[in-house]
Parts: structure tokens; sequence; C-alpha cells
């Protein structure tokens, strides 16, 4: 009896707690689930287009399309060392989509073009295609001229150069805004005006970088594709432009 009395006062209380132990590890383990989920979600697409933030603060670019990001750079730069890793200037990036030839392209530029060129390129565009280098026509052409300008043949020599790693159709279109022609003029609307200049790019492609001639074709869309407003002069600098575009994906062969 007294062995009993004494086992019973030896023996620990049970203790009905013990579940906070386990429910303080699930806790623990679901926040740090939530912490790697979040970091994951913001730090990928912060990666995505860092290099393309970059660019645009060095070369002043402004990109439109899918995967071009729209919010405005925040001054902080991303390390040279970063955006090397991302793309390397080897080679042209062989069977890659707009997406990927969008980033060599901007790559290239940023490398190669220099200080005093880089205000010819106003955007790289692209679309389900292609990419498309934008540049001002300004730089390249007098006004109603189309003749190319002596001062924008280096910037060309380069576009050439980047151009002639592809084997891809290379289709130089002439833009102009919706002023009217010069009586003086030897043509008579913007169509001729927007032909006559993409033709001078293609000759020029050509005949000095003996790029394929079955790749290149030179069209004119005139004052019908403007992307601002003709009304203000700011707006009429942007719409005449000359676009070099890369076909990617020839869906029409």
């Amino acid at each position: 009896m007294s062995e009993n009395n004494e086992h019973n006062q030896n023996e620990e209380p049970e203790n009905h707690d013990r579940w906070l132990v386990s429910y303080a590890d699930f806790i623990t383990l679901l926040f740090a689930f939530f912490v790697v989920m979040y970091a994951t979600s913001n730090n990928n697409p912060e990666k995505q287009k860092s290099f393309q933030d970059t660019v645009r603060v060095n070369l002043k670019l402004s990109g439109s399309g899918p995967g071009s990001g729209e919010t405005q750079h925040d001054g902080q730069t991303t390390e040279p060392n970063t955006i090397d890793s991302v793309i390397n200037l080897e080679g042209f990036p062989k069977n890659k989509g707009p997406g990927e030839t969008q980033d060599y392209l901007t790559r290239y530029l940023e490398k190669k073009v220099s200080a005093e060129d880089k205000d010819k390129v106003q955007a790289l565009r692209i679309d389900p295609l292609g990419v498309r280098i934008e540049l001002a026509s300004g730089k390249f052409f007098n006004p109603g001229g189309t003749k190319i300008k002596i001062g924008s043949l280096k910037f060309l020599d380069q576009i050439a150069e980047l151009l002639s790693q592809s084997d891809r159709r290379i289709v130089i279109e002439g833009h102009t805004d919706n002023q009217p022609i010069s009586k003086d003029a030897t043509y008579e609307s913007n169509w001729e005006l927007g032909a006559l200049r993409a033709t001078s790019i293609v000759r020029y492609l050509q005949k000095y970088h003996k790029i394929d001639p079955s790749r290149l074709s030179a069209t004119s869309f005139g004052d019908t594709k403007p992307l601002k407003s003709n009304d203000s002069e700011e707006g009429r600098s942007q719409n005449r432009r000359i676009e070099i575009y890369l076909v990617l994906d020839d869906r029409s062969q």
C-alpha cells in the first residue's frame, strides 16, 4: 500500500499543453514558406527587366510591347556584371524569340554605340513576329531629303554589323508625319518620301555591307501609322522615323 502511494507521488503530472509546441513549429514553417514565396515573386520579375531599365537610362530608350516593362526607373542601376551575366555579345542568339532578341539588341547597342549616336535610336519594340529598331529620321535625313547624312554612316555601319550576325529577313520601313510635301520636292506624297528613305537604307546595307539582298526589303507607310499625335512638333518628330524590322517568325513565307 505504501509502495503504491510512493509510486503515485513520484509520477509526473500529465502536460496538457504539448500541442502548443507542434503548433508553434507549424506556424514557423508556414511563415518561412510565405517568406520564400514572397521573395521569389518579387525577385524574378526584377531580374527579367533589370537590364532593360538600366539600358533605358543609359540610352534613353522607351520600350513598348510584351516584356518591355512600363514602370519608370527609380535612378538605381544594376551592376555591369549582373547585366553581362544575362546576355553575352559573342553572337546573335540562335532560334530565340522576340524577347531574347530584344535583350541582345539592347545589350549590343549599349556596348557598341558611341555616346553621340545614342539619340539616333528612339526605341526597341517587339511584336509576335520580330523586333523593331526605331530610328529618328531627322538624324539620318535632312528635312524632306532622301539621301543619308554622312554623319550617320558610322552608326549605320554598327547596325549593319549587328544585322549581319543574323540570317533573318530584314524589312526597312519608312514613316513620315502628316505635313504636306513641299512644291519643290521631286516626289508627290509622303508615300514616296517614306519609300525613298527606306530604299536608301536598303541600298546602303546591300552595297557597302554585302547583306544578302534576298533578306532585304523596303516599304513605306507614309503617315498612316503615327506613334504620336501630329498636332505638335514633338509628336511629328516621333512619327518621322525609320524602322528596321528583324523578322524572326516569317509566317508570310
